[in-house]
């Protein structure tokens, strides 16, 4: 009995129950291998291919860009960075909400993320930021109420193109009798190619710049860079040759006869490779070394630097984890911020990829299509979190002045678990609680309760209560004063409107007559409060000391 499609509700489609969709073929359109090579390439070449792949035939491009990436070191070196970086990202999953069914679902896809599939996967998967686009065929296992793929196979994309009519769509190769038509107005059939089942396929795609995918892939945006560095290497190989190996000259006199000419020259070229002369004595040969003009012998090297400082540009968005230079530390660190930028863009474009053609399809086979339209999403890339570094510094500093943590929250951070009864442990101990009470002047402030308490305390609270009198005292003369305070503000606040320059505010300010009367009165009665207040702290010490 044929498997019924819950989307469609028609029999699955046979690319989705049988062998993987866009195999190779031996003779066929798609070929396993390829023929091209690096010797025949040149830069017209290069643009010739950059155009016919801009009007939808690709397929000498991309074989051109999968040598790039095995010929020019520095290119392989800095894309798969960038590809790995992102690959190793921590992978989330989260429910679409809190009922149960959600909540299943969401359970559903990690475990399927837990077989360790499309982590395999997502590298391959991220091939589409150097070409603009990749091709994963799924493999699906195909179990009523239990659809998950099985393997994401990574597919070539020169088996594959972009539609010229419209930019965007993917189309595989096949025979000369397959017709593929995209789907817009007066659109024409384009032979030679076969629509792709959406679900029988993942295709990521990865833009570098705004523009349709036909024109994606950093790879065209080094391409020429990792020629002329190519053309580069080439010149220095020859110019080492010529100039890296140590030249013999041989001189004979006058006197030398045939045969004593013949040995000497025997004897040059004997002793090492061919770069050997032999002139009379009385001759003189001078080489003339290049010091620091276009001959000069590291003007390869440079050029090969420069061109590999573009690339690192393009590719990580920065140069700084790449050449490392004395004195850069500073520049590093924004460097690794541009970094987390484009590691950030390129997981949140996986991760819409993910959710779209794997998670959405996963549910909708096995549990039909959400009601709400709500799935459970997975999430590519680290939490948003401060970093560790910081954390520390916050815990150190301000730790003292009464920040609580949760210890679990910075041992998760550490990946590491609290000890148990009997473990070992490193790190030393909590100090023990000290309930001794040290004498402090607030102490002193508390013994005169007899006296201060009748002139200081507000009626409903005591030195007993924790509230000290001279907290109380420094309130009532923040009220007390606060008006006359603030009257004296409101006089240099209309001097302040009133000017028209700093000049003019400064000389208003040297003839203005503030009314301080009030304000003086309440500081001198509150002064008078405190010497009372000092003076009954010491009658209740002299009194104790007679009582003891």
């Amino acid at each position: 009995m044929a498997l019924i499609d819950p989307v469609t509700g028609k029999p699955f489609p046979p690319s989705m129950l049988t062998r993987p969709v866009a195999e190779a073929t031996l003779t066929g359109a798609r070929p396993a291998v390829s023929t091209m090579d690096m010797s025949w390439v040149d830069p017209d070449y290069v643009g010739e291919m950059l155009r016919a792949a801009s009007n939808g035939d690709s397929l000498a491009w991309q074989t051109f860009a999968e040598l790039i990436e095995q010929k020019d070191l520095h290119y392989l070196g800095v894309i798969s960075t960038r590809k790995r970086t992102v690959s190793q990202l921590p992978v989330t999953v989260e429910a679409a909400g809190n009922e149960a069914a959600q909540e299943k679902q969401a359970a559903f896809i990690r475990d399927w993320l837990a077989k360790g599939i499309l982590q395999r996967a997502m590298f391959d998967m991220l091939d589409a930021v150097a070409k603009g686009w990749s091709v994963q065929a799924i493999k699906w296992h195909a179990e009523a109420g239990n659809y998950w793929p099985e393997r994401l196979i990574y597919r070539p994309q020169r088996w594959f193109d972009i539609s010229w009519q419209d930019g965007e769509t993917v189309k595989m190769r096949s025979g000369a009798d397959a017709r593929y038509t995209p789907k817009i107005d007066l659109a024409t059939p384009e032979i030679g190619f076969e629509e792709l089942e959406p679900r029988s396929i993942v295709v990521h795609r990865h833009p570098s710049w705004s523009g349709l995918t036909i024109t994606q892939g950093l790879t065209r945006a080094i391409a020429f860079n990792a020629l002329f560095k190519m053309f580069s290497s080439r010149d220095w190989g020859v110019f080492v040759q010529a100039y890296g190996m140590p030249i013999r000259i041989g001189k004979y006199g006058r006197d030398s006869t045939a045969e004593d000419r013949s040995t000497l020259w025997r004897a040059l070229i004997d002793i090492a490779g061919s770069l050997a002369c032999m002139v009379p004595e009385s001759m003189q040969l001078e080489f003339v070394e290049p010091k620091n003009g276009a001959g000069s012998n590291d003007v390869y090297e440079r050029r090969a630097k420069w061109l590999d400082e573009q690339t690192s540009k393009a590719v990580l968005g920065q140069v700084g984890t790449t050449d490392a230079r004395q004195g850069t530390h500073a520049a590093a660190v924004i460097h690794r911020q541009v970094q987390d930028d484009i590691e950030r863009a390129d997981a949140m474009l996986l991760s819409q990829t993910i959710n779209e053609q794997i998670v959405r399809p996963m549910i909708d086979l096995s549990f039909g299509v959400p009601r709400n339209g709500l799935y459970p999403t997975i999430r590519v890339g680290r939490p948003d979190e401060a970093p560790m570094s910081d954390v520390i510094s916050a815990l150190q500093y301000l730790g003292p002045q009464g920040l609580r943590v949760k210890a679990e929250d910075i041992l998760s951070r550490l990946n590491l678990s609290p000890p148990e009864d009997g473990d070992g442990v490193v790190g030393a101990p909590l100090p023990a609680p000290n309930n001794k009470v040290e004498p402090t002047p607030q102490h002193f402030l508390q013994r005169p309760t007899q006296r201060v308490s009748r002139h200081s305390l507000a009626p409903a609270q005591s030195v007993n209560d924790g509230v000290m009198p001279i907290e109380i005292m420094t309130n009532k003369l923040h009220r007390a004063a606060q008006p006359s305070f603030d009257a004296m503000i409101d006089q240099v606040r209309d001097v302040m409107n009133q000017a028209s320059s700093l000049e003019e505010f400064r000389d208003r300010l040297d003839d203005l007559d503030l009314d301080d009367d009030a304000f003086a009165t309440v500081l001198a009665q509150f002064a008078c409060m405190a010497e009372l207040a000092g003076e009954a702290a010491i009658q209740q010490d002299m009194d104790d000391e007679r009582g003891a």
